[in-house]
């Protein structure tokens, strides 16, 4: 176990607050990681706005068609950014 001093910084958390990552799926916990990445967070800021159209298949699937890419989010592995 690791010895944290919750003095050494003011605000600083404890380790114990992280405790529920342990539980996380693999999607979850990638999650976890971009939500707190500044360059992701500064890459979804400077992406332009854009909704998939959605098209209805013979067999009722939805297919969402993008109108363009995104660069961007193609750039973290993601097809856009919601």
């Amino acid at each position: 176990m690791v010895a944290y001093d919750t003095h050494a910084a003011s605000g600083a958390q404890r380790l114990s607050d992280y405790d529920y990552v342990r539980f996380l799926t693999r999607s979850r916990m990638a999650w976890e990681y971009l939500r707190r990445n500044a360059d992701y967070r500064r890459d979804w800021r400077l992406s332009a706005p854009g909704r998939p159209t959605p098209l209805h298949l013979n067999d009722g699937t939805l297919m969402l068609r993008l109108r363009r890419r995104f660069a961007r989010a193609e750039a973290w592995g993601l097809c856009l950014f919601r």
